[in-house]
């Protein structure tokens, strides 16, 4: 039962959230640029997926424009931070291998104009020099899900252009290098053969496009515009996020279906955010902000519940957070607080915040000064630019100046996944008598709720009434059970609101790890009929961060509160019974 509604929820999500208003059918094949594969098999096995919750694999909701979220504490996910790299040099623009065991990156010396390539170990050891891309290179992008292709920015003649280098032989050949434009900043889709960039012709915004990996294929991705070098895919492609300034000039987070509809911005913070990273299981985003007054990693969920500032006066304007193929640290590029002793929460208020013209950087004051990765800044990878990393670099503070030495590589340990987060699954539903209306005019509804993950402090099962039928009786094995009726004040997602039909509550204390809860309602349905439609949903409480996580979490339906539910009726029950 709950899989065919599963399907039919995913079939529809694809219909909305993916394809233009006039998309047909026979569209559903562009799914071969993507996956090399047959195109509505693929289309529907990956839409399935995408707007799953078993699967782990999930996305930023089109149509919903997170909140900020409550500031955590960073001691809830990280477990330490190592600066795997320390010299005077930069060391800039790291990328994880496919197989998670090394990372690849980029040295700009002092003393030579041509920037070389390194690999080491992920633990910081076995540094040997590549020599992939060198030439004219002027920053790493993104490496292929199987591992076996590198995109990277070249600047010729001060023009920025990607290519794609082959890790196995070493040979580099052009993706996007028109020579009227700037092309840079890729990254791959998870899917297979797309890559996203952005582009700026010279007098015009920066925007947002899309280009096969063989460099067929180009469009622009949407009507986006004052894109920044930071973007990334959601885990199966469907969706990019990206980081744009907005009228006030200041970057926020977008997100866009690969099709070009429901550009959703993320952000609307009086800081900026830009340069996002999913994690491997699309439930967090790492991005670059400079809210705590100067450039370092942050944490958000995708719902925006909450997120958290990770590192404190480690990052650069060029940190661009990647994370590792199994999701448990995060590498970037960023300055040792101890090497740099001149940086503080007061001067580095200036960093996030330069004007670049050409290999020139001033930071004069951060209120002055529009942020970096906005749509005034041709190319943030292009060789005419220096980092602001280099170790030229000057920030005036407005009372001294202080020299920032070279970024180094750094790797931010997650909190172990030992810790498992509680995960409820709605795993029966079911109505007594079976057939429907009992000769007592009235049905009982009863939905079992199993916690699949790890102990949760509380959760509940909620079942509601839309048609605003009788409630008879109403009992479980929780801790408690409330109804509310129309006209009662309950709690939505975005706070107290009244209730327009009734609504059945099951709340359990300590929900232990594989412990199942049952609620029963009793109902009798309106008119006397055979039908009884119902909206069912369940949540527990998330101990590490105090967030409820939902089955489900993506619906095509939601109830008064604003939450994402199944929709039942005892008439399909007893059909599939």
């Amino acid at each position: 039962m709950r899989e065919i509604l599963k399907d039919f929820c995913s079939l529809l999500f694809i219909a909305i959230l993916v394809l233009p208003v006039e998309a047909v059918p026979n569209e559903l094949s562009e799914y071969d640029n993507f996956t090399g594969e047959s195109g509505l098999n693929k289309a529907s096995n990956a839409s399935r997926y995408y707007f799953n919750s078993d699967s782990g694999l999930i996305c930023v909701a089109a149509g919903k424009t997170v909140d900020s979220g409550e500031i955590v504490s960073a001691d809830e996910f990280v477990e330490e931070i190592t600066f795997l790299t320390d010299s005077p040099e930069s060391e800039q623009f790291p990328v994880w291998a496919a197989d998670g065991a090394h990372i690849l990156y980029i040295v700009e010396r002092s003393d030579s104009s041509n920037l070389e390539s390194y690999q080491m170990r992920a633990n910081g050891s076995e540094v040997e020099r590549i020599g992939i891309g060198e030439g004219n290179l002027t920053g790493f992008n993104d490496i292929s899900p199987n591992g076996t292709e590198l995109i990277l920015t070249k600047s010729i003649d001060s023009q920025p252009d990607l290519y794609l280098a082959n890790l196995e032989n070493g040979t580099v050949f052009p993706v996007a290098d028109d020579p009227q434009v700037s092309e840079y900043g890729g990254v791959w889709c998870r899917l297979g053969k797309k890559i996203t960039y952005t582009q700026k012709a010279a007098g015009t915004p920066s925007q947002l496009w899309i280009v096969d990996r063989d460099g067929s294929n180009k469009f622009r991705l949407g009507t986006s515009e004052n894109v920044g070098t930071g973007k990334d895919w959601c885990p199966l492609g469907l969706r990019v996020i990206y980081s744009a300034k907005d009228s006030k000039e200041t970057s926020d987070l977008w997100v866009i279906d690969f099709y070009g509809t429901n550009q959703i911005r993320l952000t609307n913070t009086s800081s900026n955010e830009w340069n996002p990273s999913f994690s491997p299981n699309g439930k967090w985003i790492a991005y670059v902000s400079d809210e705590g007054g100067s450039p370092d990693i942050w944490l958000r969920d995708i719902e925006g519940n909450y997120r958290a500032r990770l590192t404190n006066n480690t990052g650069n304007p060029d940190s661009v957070p990647k994370w590792s193929p199994d999701g448990s640290k995060i590498v970037f590029a960023g300055y040792n607080p101890e090497n740099n002793s001149e940086i503080n929460s007061t001067n580095t208020d200036m960093i996030n915040s330069p004007n670049i013209n050409g290999s020139d950087i001033d930071a004069i004051n951060g209120s002055d000064i529009d942020a970096i990765n906005g749509s005034d800044i041709d190319a943030v990878n292009g060789s005419d630019i220096d980092a602001i990393n280099a170790s030229d670099a000057t920030i005036f503070d407005g009372s001294d100046t202080a020299t920032v030495s070279g970024s180094d590589i750094v790797v931010i340990k997650l909190v172990s996944s030992s810790y498992i987060s509680p995960d409820p699954k709605i795993t029966g539903v079911k109505a007594i008598p079976p057939e429907g209306v009992s000769p007592e005019g009235n049905v009982t509804i009863s939905v079992t709720v199993l916690n699949e993950g790890g102990n949760a402090s509380e959760g509940y099962i909620s079942v509601s009434f839309p048609e605003n039928e009788t409630i008879e009786d109403a009992e479980g094995t929780g801790s408690s059970v409330d109804v509310y009726s129309k006209g009662n004040s309950i709690q939505g997602n975005t706070g107290e609101i009244t209730a327009q039909y009734t609504l059945v509550e099951l709340a359990e204390h300590d929900w232990g790890a594989g412990k199942e809860e049952t609620l029963n309602v009793t109902v009798i349905p309106n008119n006397r009929t055979e039908e009884i439609v119902f909206f069912v949903r369940s949540w527990l409480k998330d101990g590490s961060n105090g967030t409820y996580i939902r089955d489900p979490s993506l619906s095509a339906d939601r109830d008064q509160q604003g939450y994402a539910v199944y929709r039942y009726s005892t008439e399909i029950l007893q059909s599939i019974q």
